[in-house]
């Protein structure tokens, strides 16, 4: 048969067998950055999408590179992580600062990122693209709609993989294989069996075709997978939901638990809420239904109201937003009115005396009720009062393939599957249960994965 274009998209006319220097599994940041880079020095790249268009959840995010401003911060922001990832994200992190300013696309000025974060706005769409481009013109090939059945190892080595469309199946041969589909946020049975048991009922805040074919992939050809298996990034979500997809993703995303104080159905509190709202999105599914109560005063809705949010141009008040929608919120002038209204979710009234607990412990500057918080212990006494009822989405999970800090993958007994890279959420366990940046993450390995191919054809 005929072989692709190069460059080519649309309907992919197989061949018997397709010859690569570098075949790609995922569109998304790390797939398409380490395409974009072999290409550079005249690779020629196959990169396999699995959805209609490449771009991955890179293109559902706020377009910011960025990670810990250092290896201290680091450490105490992503309990359960290797430590060595965490060194190659950050070694690696200038120089994929430098790889993406040297494609042309704007690239905004260094910013901060939650309080233990640098990093700089780019734009998404922009840069897919630029990497779509430098693949095509060295004379490579992106496939859409297309994905692996299986991959190839002859004497241990991963050469390749029977990648299938929906016209059939074609083998491609390569020196090197890179997984990087995005781990399994969109796969419900997976996320329960890792993740958590609550998790099968979780929302995917990520694009629906991250759903674990990297990791089947790898175990399949003898990859063991990572450790730490239950972390994930993600948010709090409103509570309930009309509908779900991309425009909703950050549009019913409570950011603001950071700043208030959560209590689970049985009116507790159960985690440090100022360490991040991807904990606390953990930290829900743990609880009774899943589901938790964020409470809140005036002067918090005020500061939410304020803040201007990743990817967006002018605050976005998130509390009325869940109102409009029909989420469970409660406004009152009183804690006990509060309560009151709330107890029609399935929460106990015992909440009420946690919020005064906690309020007069932050008044005397003394412990609260519950775990201990590291920043931003306040009272909230000025009315009206807020609750709004929350779940956890998840936008993308931490464990996955056990990979080196060269973004080789490693079988049970750490050594490299010869052949097979993985990166982004393909690769597991950078961040444990914290959360670094998962463009940085994404971006630092897809380079490390492409200079080990270009260096070991």
């Amino acid at each position: 048969m005929e072989s692709p274009r190069p460059g080519e998209f649309g309907d992919w006319i197989l061949t018997d067998t397709l010859d690569m220097d570098f075949l790609v599994f995922g569109g998304g940041m790390a797939g398409m950055t380490a395409a974009a880079r072999a290409a550079s020095v005249g690779r020629k790249v196959l990169v396999v999408e699995k959805a209609p268009e490449i771009g991955g959840s890179t293109v559902l995010s706020g377009g910011k590179l960025w990670t810990a401003k250092s290896m201290e911060l680091f450490g105490d922001e992503t309990p359960g992580g290797d430590p060595a990832l965490r060194a190659a994200i950050f070694d690696k992190f200038d120089e994929a600062v430098a790889w993406l300013r040297s494609t042309g696309i704007a690239v905004a000025d260094v910013s901060y990122h939650l309080h233990y974060g640098k990093g700089y706005d780019f734009d998404v769409v922009a840069y897919i693209d630029h990497c779509r481009r430098a693949v095509e013109h060295a004379g490579g090939t992106i496939v859409r709609g297309a994905s692996a059945d299986r991959l190839l190892v002859e004497d241990g080595r991963v050469t390749g993989a029977i990648v299938v469309d929906r016209d059939g199946e074609t083998t491609v041969r390569a020196p090197w294989t890179l997984l990087a589909t995005g781990g399994f946020p969109a796969n419900p049975q997976l996320l329960e069996c890792f993740v958590h048991r609550r998790a099968v009922g979780a929302l995917a805040r990520s694009n629906p075709h991250s759903t674990g074919d990297g990791m089947r992939l790898g175990v399949a050809a003898g990859a063991a997978i990572s450790p730490f298996m239950k972390g994930f990034y993600g948010h709090v979500i409103q509570s309930p939901i009309r509908s779900w997809g991309p425009r909703e993703f950050r549009a019913y995303t409570q950011g603001g638990s950071i700043r208030a104080i959560m209590v689970n159905r049985l009116g507790q509190r159960f985690c440090d809420e100022s360490l991040g709202d991807h904990q606390n999105a953990q930290r829900i599914l743990e609880q009774p239904g899943g589901r938790a109560l964020l409470l809140f005063d005036e002067a918090v809705r005020q500061e939410e109201a304020r803040t201007i949010l990743a990817g967006t141009a002018t605050p976005i008040d998130k509390v009325q937003i869940a109102i409009d929608e029909g989420a469970h919120v409660a406004v009152a002038d009183s804690w006990e009115e509060v309560f009151r209204q709330a107890g029609a979710w399935g929460f106990a009234a015992a909440g009420r005396a946690t919020v005064e607990a906690y309020n007069r412990a932050a008044g005397a500057g003394g412990r609260p009720p519950g775990p201990a918080r590291v920043r931003d212990l306040r009272s909230y006494s000025s009315p009206p009062f807020y609750a709004v009822e929350g779940q956890a989405g998840v936008t993308a999970t931490h464990g996955g393939l056990r990979v080196d800090t060269r973004a080789r993958v490693l079988n049970a007994r750490d050594e490299p599957v010869p052949g097979l890279l993985a990166a982004g959420a393909d690769a597991g366990n950078a961040y444990g249960e914290g959360y670094a940046g998962g463009l940085a993450f994404a971006a630092t390995f897809g380079l490390l994965a492409a200079e080990h191919a270009i260096g070991n054809r």
